[in-house]
């Protein structure tokens, strides 16, 4: 069995160096900070399955193994054992349309919808405002503490006989002719037959120095924390459609030289996104903005959340910010990862966007196929690193 150096203690390397150690693989992860240190620590944490059909597959293999690892590991995991259900909100007359594409490709996917007029509405999650004009109970929908499974899926890899070595930098990748056999760091060089550069958004500082070139851009995410509403949320509540724009979001992660130079960063788009913790409180996003500088663009991006969800939830206005976060996710031109082998000894799992969670323990699986030479678990055209050309 190979050894493999997998670079990132995100949700991503995690499940990599899981997969890889219960497969036989030698692994050593390698993690600049703490695990979970990143966006795999700050993000909604809730599973539902992608709106791109290309994508499904790989989510469907995820939930399971998060299941399992959570219900074995040594540290608490919070993660539904069953849906709790995903109720999409429309608030005026324009949402009903824009909620058509995510209700289709759930029901082309099998997942169970249910119409809701205003009445059946307030009757299934009665804190949503009276204003609402229409809903859908989606059968789907699992809350979970991503840091948790992250540090978990880390030390089930530990288990498995991998080497966590966190709070240790990654520098550079030992190349050998046209292949890569490791990688350089802090402690010195770690020899690899292969290694999984799975450093998200930061994936570029280590394939840019050996002429690697991926389409990873950054952007940034906030959560907010409340205090719980004086009426607990049942279900998974969104605002429908505040994606509807695809191309708009994805100019936000990729703003020209030009509109930065120019101070013309494009406006955080921002939506309603909630859902209740065991704790009481609301975790409330959802956000997305170009990542341009170490502090935040626009720090108003919170309020302008909150908002949000009051209008969705008007008895969240009630209620105290308890803290809020921001991490960085890797976005690539078509919102789907970037996952296969680059150069000889290379692997990349990277580009996940917010999806990160959702697709984590099936871009392991797909990771491990490649690393260990065995048949692919689902089609791995779609994240093919060659789509957008030659690295």
């Amino acid at each position: 069995m190979p050894d493999v150096a997998v670079v990132g203690g995100g949700i991503i390397g995690a499940a990599c160096a899981h997969e890889l150690a219960r497969a036989g693989a030698s692994v050593t992860l390698i993690e600049r900070d703490e695990l979970a240190a990143g966006a795999s620590g700050r993000n909604q944490g809730w599973f539902v399955l992608p709106e791109d059909p290309a994508l499904v597959p790989m989510g469907r293999a995820s939930l399971p193994e998060y299941l399992d690892v959570a219900a074995s590991a040594t540290i608490p995991v919070w993660i539904d054992r069953e849906p709790v259900g995903h109720v999409l909100v429309a608030l005026e007359p324009d949402d009903v349309g824009r909620a058509q594409p995510a209700l289709s490709s759930a029901a082309a996917h099998g997942v169970s919808i249910r119409p809701l007029d205003a009445q059946d509405l307030h009757e299934t999650e009665p804190a949503i405002s009276p204003q609402a004009v229409a809903g859908w109970l989606l059968d789907q929908g699992h809350r979970l503490d991503p840091a948790a499974l992250t540090v978990a899926l880390a030390l089930a890899a530990k288990a498995a006989g991998a080497d966590i070595r966190h709070h240790l930098c990654a520098r550079a990748l030992v190349e050998e002719g046209d292949a890569v056999r490791g990688v350089v760091t802090d402690d010195g060089p770690i020899a690899a037959d292969s290694v999984v550069v799975a450093t998200g958004p930061w994936s570029t500082a280590l394939l840019d120095p050996i002429g690697i070139r991926l389409p990873v851009s950054g952007a940034r995410g906030w959560i907010v924390r409340t205090s719980g509403s004086a009426e607990p949320l049942r279900h998974l509540i969104e605002h429908a459609g505040w994606w509807d724009a695809p191309e708009r979001l994805a100019a936000v992660a990729r703003p020209s030289a030009a509109r930065v130079a120019t101070d013309a960063v494009p406006r955080a788009e921002v939506g309603a996104i909630l859902h209740l913790h065991p704790d009481g409180t609301v975790l409330v996003g959802s956000s997305r903005q170009a990542w341009i500088t170490p502090e935040p663009e626009d720090p108003s991006v919170p309020r302008r959340q909150l908002a949000a969800a009051i209008a969705l939830v008007p008895s969240l206005a009630e209620t105290r910010v308890l803290s809020t976060w921001w991490g960085i996710r890797p976005i690539t031109p078509d919102e789907r990862p970037i996952v296969g082998i680059v150069r000889d000894g290379l692997v990349v799992a990277t580009g996940h966007g917010s999806e990160g969670v959702i697709l984590g323990a099936g871009t392991a699986k797909l990771v491990t196929s490649i690393v260990l030479g065995g048949p692919r678990p689902f089609d791995a055209g779609p994240f093919d690193p060659f789509r957008f050309g030659q690295p």
